[in-house]
């Protein structure tokens, strides 16, 4: 992966932050009132329940250090665009999916500096350098958070523009996030060769138990389908982009993504080959 683009990783990100944003209205906060409940759920889930998960697998399965920091790495990330995408196919609650990514995306400015440099100096205590808290969330708000803004004044400003152009704003989205996913897993090609099996294996177990998880929890909670079927998606779904955009900011790195950036990219395609099936079969209970 060259510099150039390298360099284009956080244009891409900041892209599809902004087209998070251009699908957002101030009204689809108003759900977080008439399902509190469930927001709640859903937001706890993705804050707290996806980073312990990923921590106890990670602990047992003891994979090296810079794959446990990435494992860890993408736990603490948002979920993405196509969260909402996959609540509509699963005929769940998309003005809550729709809330639950914008907050927790918001969020991250401040949760994700925090958790990323508790990560680090556990992780990656052996590696030279060190990291800023500051430097991150200074990073993510201007890629995450004053994207998902301007999105939002692009909407209300050009709202009919926005409105018969966002398919083709969602799927411009879309292909960046392809682009990322294999940039990251041809710059780190060896590495997954000789570690496929065991990353494979420690991320569909993550994905798994949140899955297996975030329905038990609001099951008993006394959700109901419609509202379970949401928080299942958002707690398992993750914007794999922040991630690997992160991962080069984190390590200094110049040419080439690090080697914490490949559970992001695998994660990114592994989510979805568990997903679908999981969403074939919940789509119609109500």
């Amino acid at each position: 992966m060259n510099n150039i683009a390298l360099a284009l990783l956080p244009l891409a990100l900041a892209y599809i932050m902004f087209t998070l944003g251009t699908g957002l209205k101030l009204s689809d906060f108003k759900v977080i009132r008439a399902y509190p409940k469930a927001f709640f759920v859903g937001l706890f889930n993705q804050v707290i329940l996806v980073p312990i998960v990923a921590l106890i697998i990670v602990l047992i399965m003891s994979p090296p250090p810079a794959i446990a920091f990435g494992i860890m790495l993408i736990s603490f990330c948002p979920g993405g665009v196509t969260s909402n995408m996959l609540t509509y196919y699963a005929k769940g609650n998309v003005a809550l999916s729709i809330a639950l990514t914008g907050v927790v995306s918001l969020l991250s400015v401040v949760t994700l500096p925090i958790l990323i440099t508790l990560a680090f100096n556990h992780f990656m205590q052996d590696q030279a350098g060190s990291i800023s808290a500051l430097k991150i969330g200074l990073v993510m708000f201007l890629l995450t958070t004053l994207p998902v803004t301007l999105g939002m004044l692009a909407r209300r400003k050009f709202t009919s523009f926005m409105e018969r152009r966002g398919n083709i704003l969602n799927g411009l989205a879309s292909l960046l996030f392809v682009l990322v996913v294999l940039a990251a897993v041809a710059s780190n090609w060896d590495l997954l060769k000789s570690q496929a099996t065991a990353i494979g294996f420690e991320l569909i177990a993550i994905i798994v138990i949140l899955f297996t998880l975030s329905m038990v929890i609001a099951r008993a909670l006394k959700l109901n389908w419609f509202d379970t079927k949401t928080i299942m998606i958002e707690t398992s779904i993750q914007n794999s982009t922040t991630a690997i955009t992160l991962a080069p900011i984190i390590m200094g790195t110049a040419a080439g993504l690090p080697a914490i950036a490949l559970p992001a990219a695998v994660y990114g395609v592994l989510m979805y080959l568990v997903a679908l099936p999981v969403i074939a079969v919940i789509r119609n209970k109500n």
